[in-house]
């Protein structure tokens, strides 16, 4: 145990009961499994056709609804169709039909869902990425009056469906019941059920344009570098799409490799994540990882990794580089920056023995 390892969490394995979903899957859940953590992020495989969730908004917070394919060795190859719901009224939604790799901003107060996932012929990953350090959601409802009403949820005060007087463990149990069901009702009547048809026939209705500022379809990243599998993916922040606050990249690690260089962020936290490269078995990491952290550079820990792992990497901690010691079968490493522009800070050591600090960014002035 060395002096960062409250940083270093190892993913568990979370099995569970939804229905359509690969299992065991990843979960990083924020707080709850690292204090002051703002990520809360799922890595989860969807094998069937489902349905899931009602409209909803977040009062505050950007979440990312993101869909690609499962196999990160093959990226680019999505074979399914899935139908998201995007809007300002719950009533008047616009439909956005996704048959490639998307992500998709959802801004607070924007309505969105529900997700059908009306075609699946390959595994997909479906990732709901929350940048807070708890996931939670406003529901809209009619009453009988005709008034509408709103109703708080959220991770921790969730309530079991089947037993109150537990708190809802997210098992999946209660949905798989309920889709079961549709999946049995849809398939005889071949048809949407009463649940879906107010937003098909909402879908009739001339589309504004308004919200496709929010969905970004993945591009695309041919590269040189033999030690990332090429073309690789990402969302770069504000250059990719105007006011998110999010910069990620997926690199596929083909081979053993050092990566980066020792650096710190001034102002923003970071984190870098390491998962298997086919994400309906998600725990099947060969690979062993080093990586070093410390307040300051002369003075820096070592930490191993081999198994899936979340590392938060503080503002003003010092880490990197990143060395992939073995790679018996790619893994994936995502830097996942939740700041409109990637930048780091990096110290060089002057003839006089004195320090000076760079800055190195993206989308500096040439």
């Amino acid at each position: 145990m060395g002096k960062y390892a409250d940083l270093v969490f190892t993913i568990p394995k979370e099995f569970h009961d939804w229905y359509g979903f690969a299992s065991p899957r990843g979960f990083f859940r924020g707080t709850t499994m690292m204090p002051k953590a703002r990520l809360y992020m799922d890595f989860t495989a969807v094998t069937k056709e489902l349905v899931m969730e009602v409209p909803h908004t977040h009062h505050a917070v950007d979440e990312y609804l993101v869909f690609t394919g499962a196999d990160f060795n093959n990226f680019f190859e999505f074979d399914a169709e899935v139908d998201v719901w995007l809007g300002e009224d719950p009533e008047r939604l616009e439909l956005f039909t996704i048959t490639e790799p998307t992500i998709i901003r959802v801004p607070p107060k924007l309505y969105h869902c529900p997700v059908n996932f009306r075609r699946i012929s390959k595994p997909i990953v479906f990732s709901a990425i929350y940048l807070d350090g708890d996931w939670s959601k406003i529901n809209r409802h009619v009453n009988a009056e005709g008034r509408e009403e709103f109703t708080y949820d959220g991770a921790g005060i969730r309530r079991c469906v089947n037993n109150r007087a537990q708190e809802c463990i997210y098992c999946g149990k209660c949905f798989s019941e309920a889709m079961k069901k549709f999946m049995e009702k849809a398939k005889e009547e071949a048809t949407n059920d009463r649940h879906l048809a107010p937003f098909y026939e909402m879908a009739k209705l001339p589309r504004t344009g308004k919200y496709d500022k929010y969905v970004y379809t993945f591009k695309p990243e041919e590269h040189n570098n033999p030690n990332f599998l090429s073309p690789r993916a990402g969302f770069k922040g504000w250059s990719e799409m105007e006011e998110s606050r999010l910069w990620y990249l997926y690199n596929i690690i083909q081979r053993e490799c050092t990566v980066g260089e020792l650096h710190m962020h001034h102002a923003v936290e970071e984190y870098l994540i390491f998962t298997g490269a086919e994400i309906t078995d998600f725990f099947n990491f060969d690979a062993e990882v080093e990586i070093q952290l410390g307040e300051d550079p002369e003075h820096m820990e070592t930490y191993t990794i081999t198994e899936p792992t979340v590392i938060r990497i503080p503002p003003k901690l010092w880490h990197g580089p990143v060395t992939f010691k073995r790679v018996g079968a790619p893994i994936n490493f995502m830097p996942f920056y939740p700041a409109g522009n990637y930048g780091r800070i990096i110290r060089q050591t002057q003839t006089d023995g004195s320090s000076l600090y760079l800055y190195k960014g993206t989308d500096l002035p040439k």
